[in-house]
């Protein structure tokens, strides 16, 4: 086992140690009720930059958007938190990110545009599209369409392969901040900036099915491998690799 796995490992088991603890000594709202942790955290990773916005997987790869300074997306090797690279997009730090299997979409928080990129490390930007909306905080892509978070409306937006609006529906109760919307293991799951939790929602109307602890106080970004859902943290400017598959 070499350095940077063992520390991997070690990093790990520590922090799932100390989850219990965490998840019990935070503030006192009547929400600390719901802050039980059912994940079991396979691995931890520090993030580059200085900030965190989202993430998202495509290839092997996870890509990870900085909000601070010039708007760097890196490229992370998710087994040890490697960086590979980095590049800049054309319109400063992406607000969030997903991708289609094909191509790296950043939205642009500031004008509510998508910017479809090509999957490389210099990040061409092949298409721009506008959504309408305000402030997009989370993006996802699924069977066809993509799934747009709002935050300054707290909905959920559908928009087909062209960009054409679709359905529209109310996300959560609307005393979350969320920064990172995925789709993983079959549900819908977001991450709750303010008030530290991982929320699952019901697709049927997004609304939120359950509230779970997580490792840190500012989750932020998401991004989903097939088998394991990784979890930002702001805060503690970590990425947490969780297996969610024990979750009720």
């Amino acid at each position: 086992m070499n350095r940077d796995t063992r520390r991997f490992v070690i990093g790990a088991a520590a922090l799932a140690a100390a989850l219990l603890w965490s998840c019990s000594s935070g503030p006192g709202e009547p929400e600390v009720q719901k802050r039980t942790s059912y994940f079991e955290v396979v691995g931890v990773f520090g993030i580059p930059g200085k900030g965190l916005a989202d993430m998202t997987y495509a290839k092997g790869i996870i890509w990870l958007a900085d909000e601070e300074g010039p708007g760097l997306v890196y490229r992370i090797d998710p087994a040890n938190g490697k960086v590979l690279s980095s590049a800049s997009t054309a319109h400063g730090p992406p607000s969030a990110l997903c991708t289609d299997g094909t191509y790296l979409y950043a939205a642009d928080g500031d004008d509510g545009g998508v910017h479809r990129y090509s999957l490389t490390p210099r990040l061409d930007e092949l298409a721009a599209f506008s959504t309408g909306l305000a402030d997009i905080r989370g993006l996802y892509f699924y069977a066809g369409t993509f799934y747009v978070y709002d935050a300054a409306t707290r909905g959920v937006y559908e928009f087909d392969t062209s960009w054409k609006p679709g359905e529209s529906w109310r996300a959560g109760a609307g005393d979350e901040t969320i920064r990172g919307f995925d789709r993983a293991g079959g549900r819908v799951w977001s991450a709750d900036w303010r008030n530290g939790w991982l929320n699952r929602h019901r697709r049927m109307n997004f609304d939120v099915d359950r509230k779970f602890c997580t490792p840190g106080w500012h989750p932020a970004g998401l991004a989903w491998d097939g088998s394991y859902l990784f979890l930002g943290d702001s805060g503690a400017r970590r990425v947490y690799q969780l297996d969610i598959s024990t979750a009720p």
